[in-house]
């Protein structure tokens, strides 16, 4: 009795891995699909990022990098390039002390930590940062609550990453 038991559950087994093989090889090549899409997209907008990311800045007899300037004064950054327009668009969540010189209490500043995100425009000329075309945003609750534009707004992110 328990000899057909094992047979009826080997051949049921059996019956039910049959079709297993043709879905995990659709689900392989889906997969193999996905890869190769995201290493295309990576290495199309990739060369022109990371060659305006290892621009270098000099300020106050300090020399640094735009990467590292915004992967100091910023969480979780994410680039885009236009080369047509020469823009560089950076995103990010904020991080004290980005402007640190607003009057907000400790609530509100783990609030923005969340939930208040960072846009900085900058245009790119002669592989130099064009201070008076930068704009720098701080959004939250889908609401800009400060915004600053030109050269103050530039030296006010170099100000801060060299705090850190």
């Amino acid at each position: 009795m328990k000899l057909i038991k094992n047979i009826v559950f080997i051949i049921c087994l059996s019956v039910l891995l049959t079709g297993c093989g043709d879905r995990l090889s659709e689900i392989k090549d889906a997969a193999s699909g996905i890869n190769a899409t995201a290493n295309s997209a990576a290495s199309a907008l990739g060369q022109d990022v990371h060659s305006v990311r290892e621009i270098t800045i000099s300020y106050n007899d300090e020399t640094f990098t735009i990467n590292d300037l915004f992967k100091t004064i910023l969480r979780d950054t994410r680039w885009e390039y236009d080369a047509h327009e020469g823009k560089i668009h950076i995103k990010g969540t904020w991080i004290d002390p980005l402007f640190s010189d607003q009057q907000w209490d400790d609530v509100y500043k783990k609030q923005l930590a969340e939930t208040g995100e960072i846009t900085v425009t900058c245009s790119i000329q002669d592989g130099q940062i064009n201070s008076a075309f930068t704009d720098v945003k701080l959004v939250f609750d889908e609401e800009t609550i400060l915004q600053m534009t030109g050269e103050d707004a530039l030296y006010h992110l170099y100000e801060t990453y060299l705090q850190k």
